[in-house]
This record gives C-alpha cells, sequence and structure tokens, in this order.
C-alpha cells in the first residue's frame, strides 16, 4: 500500500498483493499449456517435415520414372537410325556400279525397287538419291523427279562431300506429300562414292515424324505434362513431341541441359526452377551410343507437384481431423484444470481464512480471559493493599513519636504502597477496566513530545528522528494513553538497542482499501493516522516476533519487565478502534506500527497535551517495558 504522505522515506508498509486464485498457476496448468501449444506447433512441424520428405519422394519417384522413359527412348531412336542407315546402304547396293545417266534411264524400275525396300518400315517417310551436283536421281515416293532442282546447298550435302564424312543425320522442313503442309522431319544422309574414292553424290532417308509421334504419345501417354525431343550434339532440334511444343520446351533449350550436352555427359537429368516453381521442369536425357544424338523426356514440375498434393490429401484427411482432436482434448483437459486449480485455491483461502479467523478467536478469547484474571487480581490485590494502606496511614499518623530509623520504615513502606498501586493501575489499564477518554488529537503534537520525556538511560547514545506529515490526520484517541504507548514503545526500543542507535518516530495518512483489507482481516477499511516507531535494535526471531503481543512474555529478566509493555500498546490500538502491526528481522531492527482511526473534524478544537507530561515517568519505571 502507497501512503499518502510527502515523507522523503516512509516505512514499508506490511501489506503485500495478495496472489488471487484465478493467477495461481500449477505445475499441471504449465504442462497441460505445453502440450496445447505442442499439439499446435508439432503437428506443424510434422507436417513441414512429412510435407517436404514426402516431396522428395515424390521427384526422386519422377526421376527415376524419366530416366526409365529416357532409356526406352534411346533405344528406339539407335533402331530408328539403324535402320534409315540399313535402308541408306541398300539403296546404295541397289545403285551399284550405274553411272547417273543409267539411272535415268532406269529410274521408274529403281523407284519401285526402292519404294519396295521402304514399304514396311513405318519409321521411313521418304528416300531419293541426288547426284554429285546435287540433283535428284531417283526417289522412293515421286515418279519422276525434279531433275532441274539444284539441292547442293543442302547441309548433309556440303558436309559429306568430305571423304572422312560418310553419315550425316540433318534437321528440315518439308511439304508433306499426303497434306502439303510443311512439317519438321530429320533425314540421315550417306555419302555414294566411286571406286576410286571421288565423290558421286548422296543417299537421303527421311524419319517420319507421325512414327515419332505415335512412339512417344503411346510411351508418355499423350499426358500434355510431358515433352520428349531428339538433339544433334550440337544442340539442333531433329525432332519434337508434341509437334506444337514451344521452342523453350523442356528438353530443347533449358540451359542446364545445353551445359550437359555440351559437356559430352552420356546421360544424367537436369532440373529448372525450385521445389515449388510449377514453370520448372525435370528433364532425362541420354545419348546414343553410335550416334552424335541426344535423346530428352521431360517433365513439368507441375506435374509432380500435382501427385505431391494428391498424396497429401490422404495425409490431411487422417492427419488434420487427428490435430485438432488431440488441440481440442488438450485446451479441454487445460480448461477443466484450470477450473479445478482455481476451485482448489478458493477452498485452500477458505481453509486458511477460516484457520486465521479461529486463531483470532483464539487469541481474543484467551486475552479476555488473561484480562478478566489480571481484572480479578488487581482488584483483590487492591483492596488487601487498602488495608495496608489504611494500617500505614494510621502508623504515619503516630510517627512523631518513634524512632527515626521506624520512621525510615514507615516510609519504606508508603513508598511500596506506592508502586504497587501504580502497578495496580497497569494491570487494569491491560484488563480495559481502566476509564478511557477518547478526544480528537493532534498526534504529531503527542509525537513531538516524545524528545521532552526522560526515558533515555544515562550515558545512552541514542538519536531521534522525527519524519512527521505536516498534513497527518487527527485521531479519536485518549490523549494519555497514546503518550504511554508511545513511551512504552521508545523504551522497547532503548532496551533492544542496547543504548547506541537511531530511533525513527514516522506519521503518514494511510488509506486501507478491499484488497488490502482481504489482506489482513485485522484492519477495517478506512482512513488511518500511521505512526511508524523503528528501532536499530537486535531486533527479533520469527518464534518471538510471534509472541510479542501476548501479556506477560518477555524476553527480559523477571527483574526488568513484566511482559505488559506490548500488552498494553495493543489493547489501546485496539480499544481506540485501529490495530497495531509489528515487523522485525533479527539484527535488522523493529518497526511498531499504530493505525489510529481518522477523525473528521467538524467542530471543537484538537487536543494535545500542552507542556508534556516531563517526571511523570521514570524511565526505569516498572511495566514500562516488555
Amino acid at each position: 500500500m502507497a501512503p499518502s504522505a510527502n515523507l522523503s522515506s516512509a516505512p514499508s508498509d506490511r501489506y503485500g498483493n495478495k496472489e488471487s486464485p484465478k493467477e495461481a498457476a500449477s505445475g499441471a496448468i504449465n504442462t497441460l499449456r505445453m502440450l496445447l501449444v505442442g499439439t499446435v506447433v508439432v503437428p506443424m512441424l510434422l507436417a513441414l517435415i512429412g510435407g517436404y520428405l514426402s516431396y522428395r519422394t515424390a521427384h526422386q519417384a519422377a526421376t527415376a520414372a524419366l530416366a526409365e522413359a529416357v532409356a526406352v527412348a534411346e533405344e528406339n531412336t539407335t533402331k530408328v537410325l539403324d535402320t534409315h542407315v540399313l535402308v541408306a546402304a541398300r539403296i546404295n547396293d541397289l545403285l551399284g556400279g550405274l553411272s547417273d545417266d543409267q539411272i535415268r534411264s532406269q529410274e521408274q524400275v529403281l523407284h519401285q525397287r526402292i519404294a519396295q525396300q521402304i514399304a514396311n518400315l513405318p519409321q521411313v517417310a521418304a528416300a531419293w538419291v541426288l547426284d554429285a551436283s546435287g540433283r535428284e536421281l531417283v526417289s522412293a515416293r515421286v515418279y519422276p523427279v525434279n531433275s532441274t532442282l539444284d539441292q547442293s546447298g543442302r547441309d548433309d550435302f556440303r558436309a559429306l562431300r568430305d571423304p572422312r564424312a560418310d553419315t550425316f543425320i540433318w534437321a528440315l522442313r518439308a511439304r508433306s506429300l499426303e497434306s502439303g503442309e510443311y512439317r519438321p522431319y530429320f533425314t540421315v544422309s550417306h555419302r555414294r562414292q566411286g571406286g576410286d574414292g571421288s565423290f558421286q553424290g548422296i543417299v537421303v532417308v527421311a524419319v517420319s515424324g507421325q512414327y515419332f509421334a505415335s512412339f512417344y504419345n503411346s510411351l508418355l501417354g499423350a499426358s500434355a505434362q510431358y515433352t520428349a525431343s531428339v538433339l544433334r550434339d550440337d544442340g539442333t532440334v531433329l525432332a519434337r513431341y508434341p509437334e506444337t511444343a514451344e521452342a523453350g520446351a523442356p528438353g530443347e533449350n533449358e540451359e542446364p541441359l545445353a551445359t550437359a550436352i555440351a559437356a559430352k555427359t552420356a546421360s544424367g537429368t537436369v532440373a529448372t526452377g525450385s521445389l515449388a516453381d510449377t514453370a520448372g521442369s525435370l528433364i532425362a536425357y541420354k545419348r546414343l551410343a553410335d550416334y552424335p544424338v541426344y535423346v530428352t523426356i521431360g517433365r513439368t514440375r507441375a506435374s509432380v507437384l500435382h501427385e505431391w498434393l494428391a498424396t497429401m490429401e490422404g495425409y490431411a484427411a487422417i492427419g488434420v481431423p487427428a490435430a485438432v482432436g488431440l488441440m481440442l482434448l488438450s485446451l479441454l483437459a487445460l480448461r477443466r484444470t484450470r477450473r479445478e486449480q482455481v476451485a482448489l485455491a478458493k477452498a485452500r483461502d477458505a481453509i486458511e481464512e477460516r484457520a486465521a479467523i479461529e486463531a483470532q478467536l483464539q487469541h481474543a478469547q484467551k486475552m479476555e480471559a488473561v484480562g478478566l484474571l489480571t481484572a480479578g487480581m488487581a482488584h483483590d490485590f487492591n483492596n488487601v493493599l487498602t488495608v495496608v494502606w489504611g494500617n500505614i496511614s494510621l502508623l504515619e499518623a503516630e510517627c512523631d513519636s518513634f524512632e527515626p530509623n521506624h520512621r525510615s520504615f514507615i516510609e519504606a513502606a508508603v513508598s511500596g504502597c506506592e508502586r504497587a498501586a501504580g502497578l495496580t493501575r497497569r494491570l487494569l489499564n491491560y484488563a480495559n477496566r481502566k476509564p478511557v477518554d477518547p478526544r480528537p488529537v493532534e498526534v504529531n503534537e503527542v509525537v513531538k513530545q516524545m524528545s521532552d520525556l526522560p526515558w533515555r538511560s544515562p550515558g545512552a547514545d541514542i538519536a531521534v528522528e522525527f519524519r512527521l506529515d505536516h498534513g497527518l490526520w487527527p485521531a479519536l484517541v485518549d490523549p494519555h494513553q497514546l503518550e504511554d504507548a508511545l513511551l512504552n514503545l521508545a523504551i522497547n526500543a532503548r532496551d533492544a538497542m542496547a543504548g547506541r542507535g537511531t530511533l525513527t518516530i514516522t506519521t503518514t495518512n494511510l488509506r486501507i482499501d478491499a484488497a488490502h483489507a482481504a489482506a489482513d482481516p485485522d484492519v477495517a477499511l478506512g482512513e488511518y493516522a500511521a505512526i511508524y516507531v523503528t528501532d536499530t535494535g537486535c531486533g527479533m526471531p520469527e518464534e518471538v516476533l510471534a509472541k510479542a503481543f501476548d501479556p506477560f512474555f518477555t524476553t527480559k529478566g523477571a527483574e526488568s519487565g513484566t511482559g505488559l509493555g506490548l500488552a498494553q500498546v495493543y489493547g489501546f490500538a485496539a480499544r481506540s478502534g485501529g490495530y497495531c502491526a509489528i515487523e522485525s528481522e533479527l539484527g535488522r531492527g523493529t518497526t511498531v506500527t499504530l493505525y489510529l482511526p481518522r477523525h473528521k473534524v467538524t467542530e471543537g478544537r484538537l487536543v494535545a497535551l500542552p507542556g508534556g507530561r516531563n517526571g511523570r515517568f521514570a524511565a526505569d519505571e516498572p511495566g514500562l517495558r516488555a
């Protein structure tokens, strides 16, 4: 609680914020909270890891499938090229040692024979023969040929002029004899030479585009996600599937593939794009063993991703409901455990509150019993003391006839009766039998008079420090009993400091609200003028602190105290409608706080003790120390 005082350093209040049951966290709740977080985080992590592993598996499966497919394509393409080379060799043998003029004169017969050579070969689209000047001599598909057309500019014709070249594979676009449309073809050309090795022309065999389309359509299942191509080792495209594939389709102008072909790599797989890049592709390639030709088969990453998502849908259909169910169970367990913890905390608080109330009741009953016993003893002792005092008074009236030493005995007896009467007054005061005269009191004025009272022992080095709130509220108390209480506290502090230390008296305004009142049911709601009496003495251990307000409890010798000092202070505060609290730590000093109810002045004036009460009490008077 923060006091509403303008003090430079006020003592900390004894009240603390009590943790509410709803804020109490147990190990079970923390465990369930972690479990709830785990039911969200762990499935997500597992889904990410599982999804990655599943995609990698799908990627590897797609790569393996492409490798198998390209191996089949390589085998088929090799057979096709072998067939074309064989056809070219047969045509060359068929022409034998015939001159160009003889071939032209026998064109029809040769045309038929060559047509018979390719009749049962669907992979062969056409075959024809050019002479050394690039003029067509005979053809398997056309009769008669156009011998005026100069084809000497063809790449295969120019390449095969070199005696070191025997076969040349070349791509071209030519008009289809069936549809008349231009279609892509590639040809296998064979060099014709005489017995002396002279160049006599070439034999050209064209590969059927329809055959390739039919083969790859069967191999790849007519899927639009696949492409295939036949490439020369310089990157020239010889055939493409589908024919409508753009130039940038997988297997054609992909940079990783071009790099692999340029490096003369026999086979492998290249990939473009990232794992989730649907525009990328996977391309398997393989070089033909006997020809400078590569075959490639490509597949889009989008198709791999689609297959992976289809697999993940099945996992999600099982995993997501399980994860949600586990999360809901964890949430339900957490809520139930939290309710149980709150209920247990409330029950525990109720038990503690009941125990505290029972302890207070027992303490009140004990104090009441002690008060009744004390009052009875004081009353009976006072009756006996009256008889003794009366007889001594009779003797004192006749003391003139006594010897001087007898007179001193009577004076000693009178002094003892006076001390006994003082003890009786203190007992009755503790037992609540002494009249109380509450009046509006300026508390600071009563506190200031502490510096004038002779409570310090001779030779003591005790500094007194006052920290007074000049806006302190007045209190409705008996000013004389307030002074007695402060004197008792000052003497206790003096004894605790063994004559050396600092006594600090602080006053401030305090407001006790519901939260602080709930922390200590002994203090009622309201506004108080608080007095803190702090010493720098030896302090008290916990077992002594627990009994500090008990009547007749003292840690001093039998001749040094009666154990009624703090009990009187506690009784005074209780009778005044306030409260007394004590805080102490062994070796760190003690602070006793008086909570005096605020008095709201409406009329009249405040009461202070004018001039103090100097000389009324002696510092070593019995009963003023606990």
